[in-house]
């Protein structure tokens, strides 16, 4: 792992670990935690580098055909808190790197395949102050070159979806 990359993800992981997007409420009592209790065949898809962070920690990582040639985990719903992949951390939302006047920016939307989600539903709410907190972990993170570019291509992939959804919508 970079040194950059490594501080990127520390840096995010530290943002992230007690912000949720209910405010005082842990938002799996709507749900049951849906998002936490994966199968065999449903998985965290891993940042680059993710993988050294959080492995040996009860977590099963897997090979997977998508998410760019990363990692992925898979977990039964009981994992350490503290060692939640970034993909547990910002659920359901994903920060996207845009293009704005010469640079980049980060926009953060709710994540199309986060759809077992209760919170992406149209009237919900998720907290301002982590919509804040996965805009400010995503500048991190697209301060290491290989996370930016698997950023972008992931933006580039979940507007897709979005794209594809809306024409399937008319």
């Amino acid at each position: 792992m970079t040194e950059s990359a490594e501080r990127a993800l520390k840096n995010a992981y530290a943002l992230l670990k007690n912000t949720t997007p209910l405010e005082n409420v842990n938002c799996g009592c709507l749900c049951s935690s849906a998002c936490c209790g994966g199968s065999e065949n449903e998985c965290v898809f891993l940042f680059p580098y993710e993988d050294e962070l959080v492995k040996g920690n009860g977590i099963t990582i897997c090979e997977t055909e998508g998410n760019s040639g990363f990692s992925a985990l898979s977990c039964n719903g009981e994992c350490n808190r503290n060692f939640r992949p970034l993909g547990c951390r910002i659920f359901p939302l994903f920060p996207l790197i845009l293009p704005e006047n010469g640079h980049e920016k980060i926009v953060v939307i709710t994540d199309p395949r986060a759809s077992i989600c209760p919170l992406t539903l149209e009237n919900a709410r998720v907290s301002p102050k982590f919509v804040r907190a996965v805009r400010r972990a995503g500048i991190y993170l697209m301060r290491d070159p290989e996370i930016n570019a698997y950023m972008k291509r992931m933006t580039n992939e979940l507007l897709e979806i979005i794209e594809l959804r809306n024409k399937l919508e008319k």
